[in-house]
């Protein structure tokens, strides 16, 4: 319950500081400027300190709500008649109003994703409350540090021999195979705790579908394919015969590797004070972060690389938006209609910013703009009443795409993380350049495990 409240309290400022950063976007410069070396939590108390006063706020507040109700004029005259200024005007408000969706989704993530950090939360701290003996572990995770530090920093030639010794014993113990002839050097816990944490941190979809942490090389789960007969009446004393037998089967998530690459100078390296680990982390989060989202919206499933929910090996169901090039309201509201009643209750939709801005312009039979504000009552936006994550790896509208997808990605996809982060020096390859090489390696992968639990918009006539 503690964990609940202290969750939920941060969430109170990160609102207060998001909504006074968007009102006031000069301060956001100044706050990460001073803060951006003691994490995110900091940054975010030091913002909310820094915060403009209420009335500041409201107005920031009354200027967003003024942007939309002067959208919908606009909009409602461009459909009478078209015109060109009054597209220029559309888009004008657009980016207006495209200002305030970094704290719509930060509002979306929150609502959404509240009940499984707690989850995690409870996760973490039943792990840091385990009872250890006294100097068991804490003397060996430090002199494992060190001594990784030691091997980071040095030529094969110039390293300590016991302190190799301890790097191969770990390894040994902990890595499948043996990767002494690459030269592979197994990360510290608490710099894989750090990777994790940021990927976590920087990713939507790890926000909304299932993770789950494995110790192997896949992650096995039975699943129903034929449901059981249907149940009938007998009477007292008639006999009972077999209704029929459900079948199941079994899904496998592999966690195939994923490989990057990042060179540092000779001289930055040899300098102690310099946080190489924290440089490493930043570059290589990027990079895998931008192939994992990739991969998670359009991956194939094979040659090494996550399932996408948008390919076509993962069985999600397609509903038309009506139309062969374009987006319509009653495409939309099919969609949203076609998701079994059992999933709309955490079901999202996904699209990019431009969708978002397309959607806005749409209407219901009645009238109805599908696209509501939410900002003014501390809540998200919505679509048809759902709320919705910006996703940039959706597809952009055209004919044949797949630019919106709605449902309950926490049933209906999950991410298996082979947790193990390792690092490679390489002192050869850039020698003459005076550089060393870094390659870094992870294993993780992805597929839609409930496709039902999802459904995607084709731009098709039909």
């Amino acid at each position: 319950m503690t964990n609940y409240r202290v969750f939920a309290a941060v969430c109170a400022c990160a609102f207060i500081a998001a909504l006074a950063l968007v009102a006031v976007p000069e301060l956001g410069v100044a706050v990460a400027a001073a803060t951006h070396h003691l994490g995110p939590a900091p940054m975010v108390i030091a913002a909310a300190a820094a915060a403009p006063s209420l009335d500041t706020l409201q107005k920031s507040v009354d200027d967003f709500m003024a942007g939309f109700e002067e959208f919908k004029k606009t909009n409602d005259e461009n459909l009478k008649k078209r015109d060109g200024v009054l597209d220029d005007k559309l888009n004008r408000l657009n980016e207006h109003m495209d200002k305030w969706e970094p704290l719509n989704q930060a509002l979306t993530k929150v609502q959404d994703g509240q009940k499984s950090m707690q989850e995690q939360l409870d996760q973490v701290e039943k792990a840091l409350n385990r009872p250890r003996k006294p100097g068991d572990g804490m003397e060996a995770d430090t002199e494992y540090n060190d001594a990784f530090d030691h091997c980071l920093r040095r030529a094969p030639d110039r390293r300590d021999t016991a302190k190799v010794a301890l790097i191969n014993e770990r390894r040994n113990t902990l890595v499948k195979g043996d990767d002494a002839g690459a030269g592979y050097l197994l990360a510290p816990p608490d710099v894989n705790r750090d990777i994790i944490k940021d990927i976590i941190e920087m990713s939507p979809m790890r926000s909304l579908a299932t993770v789950r942490i494995i110790g192997g090389p896949s992650l096995k789960q039975p699943k129903r394919t034929t449901a059981a007969g249907a149940a009938t009446r007998v009477g007292e004393v008639q006999p009972r015969p077999n209704t029929g037998d459900p079948a199941y089967g079994m899904l496998e998530f592999q966690a195939p590797e994923m490989f990057a690459r990042a060179e540092i100078s000779l001289q930055m390296l040899e300098d102690a004070d310099y946080d190489l680990v924290g440089e490493l982390r930043s570059e290589f989060v990027d990079q895998f972060m931008v192939r994992e989202n990739a991969e998670y919206v359009g991956g194939p499933g094979g040659a090494n690389q996550a399932q996408g929910f948008l390919h076509a090996s993962a069985g999600v169901a397609s509903v038309a938006t009506g139309q062969a090039d374009g987006l319509t309201g009653d495409g939309i509201i099919n969609l949203w209609s076609s998701l079994k009643t059992g999933y709309a209750s955490r079901a999202v939709f996904t699209l990019n910013r431009k969708t978002i801005g397309a959607i806005r312009k749409l209407k219901d039979g009645n009238g109805q703009y599908l696209w509501l504000p939410g900002i003014a009552g501390s809540v998200p936006n919505t679509i048809l009443g759902a709320n919705y994550v910006e996703f940039p790896d959706m597809p952009d509208i055209a004919a044949g795409t797949f630019p919106i997808a709605y449902g309950d990605f926490r049933r209906a996809y999950i991410i298996v993380d082979r947790v193990a982060i390792a690092f490679q020096p390489d002192y050869v390859t850039g020698a003459d350049n005076g550089v060393v090489v870094f390659r870094c390696r992870k294993r993780v992968g992805g597929g839609v495990r409930q496709a039902d639990a999802l459904k995607k918009l084709v731009v098709s006539a039909g």
